[in-house]
């Protein structure tokens, strides 16, 4: 103990000694090239303890369908305190990913969770229902043994044998990936037992699982002790904003994180796009496949592009049920309620506030949670983000920021909007942990 507390000194002194190179932004602030080589020369916060990792499987139900919630947790051996707490932050995977690329980079390095964990955080990450693969015999939950173009949810742990093409149909639009779209789509057949799976994959089930799972890793006494940050990866971002409803943190840190429904859909309207509220994307799964790779690499050469493709099939590459609450599409929102609603599998306890409220409960995570009023949001994106640009940064923020406490923009000049290599996470996670050391998310009284 002598040796650790000694060790923890030197690491403590040299710290406040390199930290004079750089410091936090302001509002609205630049991290310049030059500051963000001062991070990585400085190492502020070196790899301190070992951790483990666990992956954990909660089965639920959720409107009459059987559902199995997949949470990843990395728990280091010493943990990193803050205000007498084990600082906890809770991952919400992006677009077509899944926990472990929290884990594990397309370069197959270290992911993000991992560059925590090493420095004393406890890293949770969340997978939305259908993404993980549990047919996959190493237990990682890897899709590289399904072929692409058949690949749709598997939504719990129960299922005999992944989907096959007597369960879906294939549309392909012929058009680039771009945005909210996809070149192929799949839809489940209505005789398929995927179709009432689909139904009922609703936004509301997404949080569900998402809630339990945080309530399973950290029930009553652990969440008391614990000082949690939430951080949506991109589309992440649209179910952890409301989800502090279910499940309170103590603030947001942000990555290149989109916003809720609403605060997506005032975006396209914003710019004189107002169809989003009546796409057609219930029963919707987006393939996305190396044309939306693409778009996120176009700064790399084609060998190391394919290199990482390659890493990233080992996620599902698709989006399905979240589209509709994510885009704010009310039309299939509703849709998917009204179908619900007049399925013969629906348990009679739902139908107990009348429709209305049924409706209404599928709208609800589009927006921000009401608590947001008591916690600091940090919104961070590159300057060269392909899906969140600052522009996009900007009129989200004109939405959600009237709900939080208190909000804060940073950009980081030079980089990307995924952090697919070292030194992007080690610039990011830099700067989340001295926004932690500052008390920026600290409670005020």
């Amino acid at each position: 103990m002598k040796l650790l507390w000694a060790l923890t000194t030197l690491v403590l002194t040299t710290t406040s000694v390199n930290a004079q190179s750089w410091s936090l932004p302001e509002d609205r602030g630049l991290v310049s090239k030059e500051t963000v080589n001062n991070i990585l020369k400085d190492d502020e916060y070196p790899a301190t303890t070992s951790f483990t990792k666990s992956i954990d499987y909660i089965d639920f139900e959720s409107y009459g369908q059987a559902f199995t919630q997949v949470v990843v947790t990395l728990t280091p051996d010493e943990p990193r305190m803050h205000d007498g707490k084990n600082i906890v932050v809770v991952g919400g995977e992006p677009g077509s990913e899944y926990a472990m690329d929290f884990i594990e980079t397309v370069e197959e390095k270290e992911g993000p969770g991992v560059w925590l964990a090493k420095r004393g955080v406890t890293f949770v990450a969340l997978t939305r229902v259908g993404r993980w693969n549990f047919f996959d015999d190493s237990g990682n939950g890897d899709w590289s043994e399904i072929p692409l173009e058949q690949r749709m949810p598997i939504f719990n742990r129960q299922q005999g044998a992944p989907w096959t093409e007597a369960d879906f149909i294939v549309e392909d639009t012929g058009e680039a990936a771009i945005g909210g779209d996809s070149k192929i789509y799949r839809f489940p057949k209505e005789s398929s037992p995927l179709y009432n799976q689909m139904m009922a994959a609703t936004p509301t089930t997404f949080l569900k699982g998402y809630q339990k799972a945080l309530e399973y890793v950290m029930p009553p006494p652990k969440r008391r002790s614990a000082y949690v940050l939430f951080w949506g990866m991109s589309t992440g971002g649209a179910f952890l904003y409301p989800l502090a409803d279910y499940f309170m943190p103590d603030g947001y840190l942000g990555w290149g994180t989109s916003s809720t429904g609403i605060a997506y859909a005032y975006r396209k309207a914003s710019k004189g796009d107002f169809s989003g509220p009546y796409s057609k994307t219930a029963f919707r799964l987006r393939e996305r496949g190396l044309g939306d790779f693409t778009r996120y690499t176009e700064h790399l050469d084609e060998t190391t592009r394919q290199k990482w493709w390659k890493n990233a099939l080992k996620g599902p590459r698709f989006k399905s049920g979240e589209d509709p609450g994510m885009q704010f599409n009310v039309a299939a929102l509703t849709e998917i309620s009204l179908r619900l609603w007049l399925s013969d599998f629906l348990p009679e306890h739902y139908r107990e506030g009348g429709l209305g409220e049924f409706i209404k409960a599928q709208y609800e995570p589009s927006f921000p949670a009401q608590r947001l009023s008591e916690i600091n949001v940090l919104e961070m994106n590159g300057t060269l983000d392909e899906a969140v640009p600052p522009k996009t940064v900007k009129v989200q923020r004109d939405v959600m920021e009237p709900y939080a406490r208190e909000f804060r923009t940073v950009r980081v000049e030079g980089m990307h909007h995924y952090l697919f290599t070292q030194d992007n996470i080690e610039v990011v996670g830099s700067l989340w942990l001295r926004f932690i050391d500052s008390g920026y998310f600290d409670q005020r009284e």
